[in-house]
């Protein structure tokens, strides 16, 4: 056994042509993944340096010309050099710059470099969750991350979770978690109440996993956005009055739009009443988990899930989310039974299953990321980046109001800012004009911003997850909208 054991451990790799693109333990794939990987790095910090605009400007048919003149397949390859100057190069060029203060348009973040090194692990070392003995040191990073994000959330014990590609995953997890607690029947008869302002996942989670169309019911909001609860109230007993059954809340912890937190402790209140599923949805608002205004997610506790997504407050390279669950059993109805897979209890014991916790089966191992990032920022650093980004919305909000062309929207609560154009002639100009805007100030590489729709009408939002986005970067943007803005104006004027 032990002459076989050395035998297998001496025996030189199988001779392949090129095999040494293929990272392995021989010398010669080391030496080529280093090199490789100097040479990319060596790209992106002299392009981020480089990059004196947010983007190249060039336009949808530009970059698919670039694309349409390269052999994709070639017979005969180039080699890694030669792949990263013909594609690494132009997709250095022509991405958004993201880490640009000016870069303010979505849920977007830049990146922490910690989280950075660590993909550069993740990759390397191909970790899968699906099993331990394909991630030994990874499942355990995962789960003891998991515990500390319960922790932080407040809730007991018995809670687990697991990581996610993000909130929409989450989402739709919960959803099917809350549906399989009531049964085979929940999904036809089932209903499921959130804030007009939701995410539209929840909606689309819905559709996919078999509820009837009409089972989503949108619950009015008040005027800061949050979900009002008249409106729950009165929307329960409507819908147990026409003989449905209400199964789950979804409160949202941040909206897309206006960063707006429902109100967490009443509907804990009423979902305790009515026993029904709590979801909180935190992708967004979760970040301030990390910071000194963790208090305003009061009731989070009280949840039976969340949804947490790391790439957007958390600074983390996309995908990273997680979805946490308030009692671990109700996990029982993702678990499923592999032989070649999860043989834990009998040949590894002790070792988690986290397949079993999960609607994916090869998952990365994202929680390292979140780890390094944790681990070499510390509890300090996060509160301070997260804190200056509130700060700079604060600010920026108060820059948008100085100005008499702009209509500040709401005041902000996390860290969007909405405000509209205001036009001589009119609304629908104003609408018109704040597209035009918007498309400007992108292909001139000046702003990345973006518009949504509030009360029937186009505003600009500005996503500041940047803690460089300061006021002095916002006052240039506003007065590049000023200006950009009234030109357009003054040629539908001569028009």
């Amino acid at each position: 056994m032990n002459m076989n054991v050395a035998a297998l451990k001496l025996a030189p790799a199988a001779e392949a042509d090129h095999a040494d693109q293929i990272l392995g333990t021989d010398a010669p794939s080391r030496l080529a993944f280093k090199d490789a990987m100097l040479q990319a790095v060596d790209m992106v910090a002299h392009g981020t340096a480089a990059a004196s605009s947010l983007y190249s400007g060039t336009g949808v048919a530009g970059l698919r010309a670039l694309l349409d003149d390269l052999d994709p397949l070639p017979k005969v390859g180039t080699g890694i050099a030669a792949a990263l100057a013909d594609i690494g190069r132009p997709a250095l060029e022509h991405a958004l710059t993201v880490g640009h203060p000016a870069a303010m348009a979505h849920l977007h973040c830049p990146v922490a470099v910690p989280a950075l090194a660590a993909e550069v692990l993740i990759s390397a070392t191909n970790q899968s969750l699906d099993s331990w003995d394909q991630s030994p040191f990874a499942t355990l990073v995962e789960e003891r991350v998991l515990t500390l994000l319960t922790e932080l959330a407040g809730l007991p014990a018995s809670a687990s979770g697991n990581f996610t590609s993000g909130g929409s995953q989450s989402n739709m997890t919960a959803l099917y978690l809350a549906a399989e607690r009531y049964g085979a029947d929940a999904r036809k008869s089932g209903v499921i109440l959130t804030s007009e302002h939701s995410h539209f996942s929840i909606r689309k989670s819905a559709a996919v996993l078999g509820f009837a169309d009409d089972a989503v019911i949108s619950i009015a909001s008040d005027e800061a956005g949050r979900m009002s609860m008249p409106a729950l109230e009165a929307g329960l007993q409507r819908v147990v009055g026409e003989g449905r059954v209400p199964i789950a809340v979804v409160a949202t912890a941040g909206t897309t739009d206006l960063g707006a937190i429902d109100p967490l402790v009443e509907i804990a209140e009423v979902a305790a009443a009515r026993d029904l599923w709590m979801h909180v949805d935190a992708a967004y608002g979760g970040g301030l988990l990390f910071s000194r205004h963790r208090d305003r997610l009061q009731g989070l506790e009280r949840a039976h899930s969340i949804a947490l997504d790391f790439h957007k407050m958390l600074f983390q390279p996309i995908s990273c989310g997680a979805l946490l669950i308030r009692d671990r059993a109700h996990f029982a109805p993702l678990a499923s039974k592999a032989d070649y897979l999860n043989p834990e209890d009998a040949v590894f014991a002790d070792a988690p299953n986290l397949v079993e916790r999960s609607v994916q089966t090869t998952r990365r191992a994202d929680a390292l990321k979140v780890l390094m990032t944790m681990r070499a920022i510390g509890r300090d650093g996060l509160d301070a980046l997260i804190c200056q980004t509130l700060e700079n919305t604060r600010a920026a909000a108060e820059a948008v109001e100085a100005r008499d062309y702009l209509r500040l929207a709401r005041r902000p609560s996390l860290s969007t800012v909405l405000f509209r154009y205001v036009s001589a002639g009119g609304p629908e100009l104003s609408d018109a004009i704040t597209l035009k805007t918007r498309a400007a100030l992108f292909h001139a590489g000046i702003a990345a911003l973006a518009t949504t729709v509030l009360d029937g009408r186009v505003h600009f939002k500005l996503t500041l997850l940047n803690p460089r986005s300061t006021p002095d970067v916002v006052h240039r943007v506003l007065d590049a909208i000023g200006e950009t803005a009234r030109e357009l104006e003054a040629h539908h004027a001569r028009t």
